[in-house]
């Protein structure tokens, strides 16, 4: 991930309250490395429509995969990190995928991780898998991965 030369505001919750402020650069310094859809790639994408924090049904084995992944290796920590792209304003994007990340983390709960190992975390449009311009709509950016440690 880029270090952003502005701050992102990262809102972190354990699906009950705490929420913090972070650099985008304190932020890259504890998530996962990115790595374009290797087989043994350290995270996950789930992917959404375009204003949309609905998890779809063909998203179930990319979530199903990351219950796997919990019961076999028994991370300390899954980090779910939800993303928007550029259409609309920064501020309800930023909203938009915490809603996602919320989604994607009740999914994980519901098929069994405990909640006291998910950290949650809305990034908005501030670290982009796609740089666009404002406006441009882009499914890579409308994504929540999730990223274990």
């Amino acid at each position: 991930m880029k270090n952003l030369p502005i701050k992102s505001l990262m809102l972190t919750l354990g699906l009950f309250a705490s929420s913090a402020t972070l650099t985008a650069q304190e932020t890259s310094q504890t998530a996962a490395p990115v790595i374009e859809e290797a087989e043994e790639a350290p995270w996950l994408k789930v992917y959404f429509a375009s204003g949309s924090a609905t998890v779809s049904a063909d998203q179930a084995a990319t979530l199903d995969r990351a219950v796997r992944t919990f019961r076999e290796g028994d991370p300390f920590v899954m980090v779910v990190a939800g993303g928007a792209d550029k259409v609309g304003d920064p501020a309800a994007n930023l909203g938009l995928s915490l809603q996602r990340a919320t989604a994607v983390a009740t999914a994980l709960t519901n098929r069994g991780i405990p909640i006291e190992r998910l950290q949650v975390l809305g990034r908005g449009n501030s670290e982009l898998q796609v740089a666009t311009p404002d406006g441009v709509a882009e499914e890579e950016n409308r994504v929540v991965e999730i990223s274990w440690r």
